[in-house]
């Protein structure tokens, strides 16, 4: 299947039209976004600067309790994504931008991968009122910058859109 044919397709599915067709369907998507990206930041703020090493009063399993919340905003953040990108495959598929928002996501998935298999263990043995070793600090560090970067990326991809080599 060739880019055009993906693009055909996609553009031929009934949630493509509901996107396209739909006066409210896109700013309905950017608000359900947008509140995602509420729910996922200020979830990971919580376990992060805990991590960090602020917010020392806050037990480290009660932050860490953010982190299905967290899941939930990256969940309707997913969708709603997948809704923008039906409403105009060939732009974003081409737009540079993009794929360094996709490619920020995935890193922000492997630090968060690598924290729950070789960090959080750690963290749960640590005495109340000890400081987190650097590795630690370094992955909640990592996903703070990280989840920043992707919001400026996605901010910037409407300005992105349609630049010359960008296809």
């Amino acid at each position: 299947m060739t880019a055009a044919q993906f693009y055909a397709w996609v553009l031929g599915t009934p949630l493509s039209h509901f996107m396209v067709g739909d006066a409210w369907a896109f700013t309905i998507s950017e608000t359900l976004h947008f509140i995602g990206l509420c729910i996922l930041l200020g979830a990971m703020l919580i376990v992060d600067l805990r991590l960090l090493g602020l917010m020392k009063s806050t037990p480290v399993d009660v932050a860490l309790n953010f982190l299905p919340v967290a899941i939930f905003g990256f969940t309707i953040n997913f969708l709603t994504g997948i809704t923008f990108f039906f409403s105009n495959p060939e732009g974003y598929a081409t737009n540079w931008m993009f794929w360094l928002k996709m490619s920020l996501i995935i890193l922000a998935g492997l630090n968060a991968l690598y924290f729950t298999l070789f960090e959080q263990p750690r963290v749960l043995r640590t005495p109340e009122g000890q400081s987190f070793d650097a590795q630690t600090r370094v992955a909640a560090a990592l996903s703070l910058l990280i989840w920043v970067a992707v919001i400026v990326a996605g901010r910037l991809l409407p300005v992105t859109q349609g630049e010359a080599g960008t296809g």
